[in-house]
């Protein structure tokens, strides 16, 4: 499918509020906490930002009818030459966690409610992204720039394992995501190639029980990662370019993005050499080849959405490809969305931009 044709203006959407940060630069990093607010209404929920040094946390309530966003906390890193890249939101126990990690290779775990800094986690290459795995929240994985993807237990502070190998990533590795059993890790990068990983071998397992004792047991302070060389998935068939978003659908859909604007929806299978291609959009124009522009997925609604370099946004209702994506335009994004991020339900949409412009769209159905 080409962009080409004519697609339908988006009217599912509009945009409610338009926040400019400070600094003006680059928002890589944008994510919406799941977790509800106590004493709040369903509709108010936390979002994160990150930013050259800079962390920010943004409330969004709804009082009768009417919506808000408020700057809550910021964090500056004491390292002025640090750039975050990515932020996520996650949980250890009750306790709600905002990790962030960029250039420096330092993941800094943040504790929003005491607002402190819990222990960093520290990788030999730039940190390009992170993705916890919401059924096992405390389990992380990066995306480094030293073409290696790990897995902590972020609560514990513990490496698990080292997904690494000389027939795997070849290039720094963009893109990262675990599923929501914490089972598979699916990744990709500046080699055009998508690997999926395991997490069951016994020595990842046993490392996870490890972690759970804590830092005052021997086996902790004695264990080391596990190295895994091969994944159990490997293709370089599925994007000719730089591919810099993936994210899991369900258990066995994987949603994949590369830099010369090739969208992707394919099936993973352990048992077979190469993915099941269910969808794949492309524009016949590909001179404008940018990367780190990250899609948005609501899994609730099955809606999936893409930052242009014109500032509009296409969305793709996935129960109807492969219709032509809604198109949302407003006359202050002329520059292009770096990232997007969906509400839980899936009636908000969050976008930031190359500026420091944060984009607050609502659905009409919410």
């Amino acid at each position: 499918m080409s962009s080409d044709d004519e697609a339908p203006e988006g009217e599912n959407f509009q945009c409610e509020h338009i926040i400019t940060e400070s600094h003006e630069q680059t928002i890589y990093g944008i994510s919406i906490c799941q977790q509800a607010l106590a004493g709040e209404s369903e509709d108010a929920f936390l979002f994160a930002t990150c930013a050259i040094n800079q962390i920010c946390v943004y409330k969004y309530t709804v009082i009768d009818g009417k919506s808000s966003v408020k700057l809550i906390q910021s964090y500056c890193d004491s390292d002025d030459k640090e750039y975050f890249y990515d932020c996520k939101w996650t949980t250890f126990g009750n306790t709600t966690i905002l990790a962030a990690g960029g250039l420096r290779g330092v993941v800094r775990i943040i504790d929003i409610a005491h607002q402190c800094h819990l222990k960093p986690l520290r990788h030999l290459g730039s940190v390009n992204q992170i993705a916890f795995a919401g059924g096992h929240p405390t389990l992380m994985a990066a995306a480094c720039s030293n073409y290696a993807v790990l897995l902590w237990d972020a609560e514990a502070a513990l490496c698990l394992a080292n997904y690494v190998g000389p027939d795997q990533h070849k290039q720094g590795v963009l893109t990262v995501d675990i599923n929501y059993n914490g089972t598979f890790i699916v990744s990709g990068g500046l080699d055009n190639i998508v690997c999926v990983w395991s997490t069951q071998y016994k020595e990842i397992m046993e490392n996870m029980a490890i972690a759970k004792k804590g830092p005052l047991f021997k086996e902790f302070r004695l264990s080391a990662p596990h190295h895994v060389y091969f994944p159990v998935f490997h293709s370089n068939t599925i994007h000719e370019h730089y591919v810099d978003s993936i994210k899991w659908f369900s258990d066995d859909i994987i949603v994949s993005k590369s830099a010369d604007h090739v969208y992707c929806i394919w099936k993973f299978d352990v048992g077979q050499k190469e993915p099941y291609i269910l969808f794949r959009w492309h524009r016949t124009q590909k001179s404008d080849i940018v990367f780190d522009v990250r899609l948005g997925l609501s899994v609730t609604r099955k809606l999936m959405a893409i930052g242009r370099l014109d500032g509009s946004i296409f969305i793709w209702n996935m129960t109807k490809l492969p219709d032509q994506p809604n198109i949302l335009t407003h006359p202050e994004s002329k520059l292009m969305i770096r990232h997007l991020s969906f509400t839980h339900n899936g009636h908000t949409l969050i976008g930031s931009n190359e500026k420091g412009h944060i984009f607050i769209w609502t659905s009409a159905l919410s």
